[in-house]
């Protein structure tokens, strides 16, 4: 919430499939991170998701294309399923829409899911990842499209400032005898959310250059 670039990331790569990313990881305290006052603001987007998802141009360097639906994510207890979903890149709760993009470049490569709710489902949603870290900050395990992973401790970071809401989280994914930073940057516009994950970091220009799509 301090800054409005910061290397925040997420963790599809780390839960999904292996792969290289650049920038920097936020840092600094935690107060306020997690769960900042909701800003009053338009809900219902015109266009849908769609209109915030990420093009070719919007970020120079990088190269974004359609990418395949949401990953089957379970895990061991239920109370930390929403910050599984939001780990891996899943949308939490029952959007009535979602867009998918990944977008490479720079030896990143990121997923972003735009998922559009409805009415105060988007805040609901939120409320229920920040519920998930309070109960879930130790670690716990989770299965993302059959391969089971392992995360350590989850912790709040710092996240971008620019629209309604925004979270940021840091974990370390075990996967096959290895370990992951893996972080995460979760955004709320309305009523529709963000969820961007890659690891170790989401390159500052691509975070920007989605804020600017949700504004």
């Amino acid at each position: 919430m301090r800054r409005s670039r910061v290397g925040a990331v997420l963790v599809l790569c780390a839960l999904s499939s292996a792969c290289a990313a650049a920038g920097d990881s936020g840092g600094g305290s935690t107060d306020g991170l997690l769960k900042p006052t909701a800003q009053p603001g338009a809900t219902t987007r015109a266009g849908g998701p769609g209109s915030a998802a990420l093009v070719a141009g919007d970020a120079d360097g990088f190269t974004v294309s359609t990418a395949a639906d949401r990953h089957k994510v379970r895990v061991t207890e239920n109370a930390c399923a929403p910050l599984a979903q939001a780990l891996s890149g899943t949308p939490v709760g029952k959007p009535v829409s979602t867009v998918v993009r990944e977008a490479s470049g720079g030896g990143a490569t990121v997923t972003v899911v735009l998922a559009e709710y409805a009415s105060d489902q988007a805040q609901t949603a939120m409320d229920a990842v920040g519920t998930a870290l309070d109960e879930c900050a130790a670690g716990f395990t989770a299965t993302v499209d059959g391969v089971e992973h392992r995360l350590g401790k989850v912790a709040p970071e710092l996240a971008p400032e620019g629209t309604d809401q925004a979270m940021g989280l840091g974990a370390t994914v075990e996967r096959a005898g290895g370990k992951t930073p893996a972080k995460a940057v979760i955004l709320r516009s309305g009523d529709t959310v963000a969820y961007l994950s890659g690891t170790p970091s989401i390159p500052a220009a691509l975070l920007d250059a989605q804020l600017v799509k949700l504004r």
